[in-house]
């Protein structure tokens, strides 16, 4: 990670240089990534390149609130920059240290799966797409399968992302994990699965949540995704995996699971590819307008 950086810190300063970019759009996160990008929105204002700054963080507004608030506070509101994050929560919470003029842009996405007239038929088929991390709910996930199970509910679960170290309880069988998948494979997945399931703790704005709506795969998430999903009856808090599971038994059903697609298919448009270009589009003119006018004050 420290080498793709100090090469693209070498690269970036090439390029601003030899005036070769007109503008910088810079993705950070928080933690070591906020550090870092920091250094690289100096040499774009060094040289007076309009920036970009696009929060993709689940966790941005508790490193916020220690002593990296004030750095940020101080870095956002910069002549040149314009701050971008990805739901309207964010805009609400990290609104002590983002610019008044910061803006909402979601994440976009297309279809890349063929679900039309897909129906639960025979065993449930649940799947997470996640890294796998710490906080995105792995052992929730399999507590709902259990639950299933317990119901007599023939279900299995598929899980992408890092594969857990020691010993791992497939559940007879019923449990996979997948390791990384590639985009092809994860085409497949969303093609023959009945539920997506997002437990997480945090989000900045589950890119998976997004891929299901967009494919019209019904998702039952925790409240960390409850602005991404935009249908408060597939949102569940994490308290009891039972309530997923009678959730997912629930929307089993033929008549409802065609309700709960034409429910997400207009939640679709919102992250049409189209409607955001046009999005980011009016933000770079309005950069580029803001620098010109600066340039020709002088």
């Amino acid at each position: 990670m420290l080498g793709a950086w100090g090469s693209s810190r070498s690269e970036l300063r090439r390029v601003v240089r030899a005036s070769q970019i007109d503008l910088a759009h810079i993705h950070v996160t928080h933690s070591a990534s906020w550090w870092r990008k920091k250094d690289l929105m100096r040499i774009c204002e060094r040289n007076e390149v309009p920036t970009v700054i696009h929060i993709h963080s689940g966790r941005f507004d508790d490193f916020c609130s220690g002593f990296a608030g004030s750095s940020v506070r101080r870095t956002l509101r910069r002549t040149g920059r314009r701050t971008v994050v990805l739901e309207q929560r964010w805009l609400d919470r990290l609104a002590n240290w983002i610019p008044p003029d910061s803006e909402v842009i979601p994440n976009p996405s297309e279809p890349i799966a063929d679900r039309k007239g897909h129906q639960p038929e025979g065993t449930l088929k649940l799947l997470m797409l996640s890294r796998g991390d710490r906080g995105k709910g792995l052992d929730f996930a399999t507590k709902v399968l259990d639950s299933l199970l317990s119901r007599e509910v023939d279900a299995t679960l598929r899980m992408s992302g890092k594969i857990p170290k020691g010993n791992r309880d497939t559940r007879g069988g019923r449990v996979e994990y997948l390791g990384w998948v590639s985009e092809k494979r994860k085409a497949e997945l969303i093609a023959k699965s009945d539920f997506l399931l997002m437990p997480s703790e945090f989000e900045g704005s589950s890119m998976a949540v997004i891929e299901s709506i967009v494919n019209g795969l019904p998702c039952i998430v925790s409240p960390a995704c409850a602005e991404t999903v935009g249908e408060k009856s597939l949102v569940l808090g994490l308290g009891d995996p039972e309530e997923w599971a009678k959730l997912v038994q629930e929307l089993s059903d033929s008549q409802r699971y065609v309700e709960v697609m034409d429910d997400l298919s207009q939640q679709a448009k919102r992250f049409s590819i189209d409607v955001v270009r046009e999005r980011w589009g009016a933000i770079y003119e309005g950069l580029m307008q803001e620098a010109d006018a600066s340039n020709d004050s002088y």
